[in-house]
């Protein structure tokens, strides 16, 4: 399976981002971000690639203004 991982700042924006989509009833898994990514902040978002909520989170986390990066992973 693929996955979209969303990386952030710093471990508060990720607990933020949590709050957001639980509110939306969006499903998402918190894992250590991925070394290949980036080593700033040690968690991260992932959700499925097939995912129908992707540009949901993306405008979600646009309007929060909260800054991320977005990777795709391969399983």
């Amino acid at each position: 399976m693929n996955y979209i991982v969303f990386i952030f700042e710093s471990t508060h924006q990720v607990l933020k981002v949590e709050k957001i989509l639980k509110e939306n009833n969006i499903k998402y898994d918190i894992i250590p971000t991925p070394k290949e990514f980036s080593s700033d902040c040690g968690m991260s978002i992932r959700i499925a690639d097939s995912s129908d909520d992707k540009n949901k989170i993306r405008l979600l986390l646009l309007n929060n203004q909260i800054a991320f990066q977005e990777y795709k992973k391969n399983a």
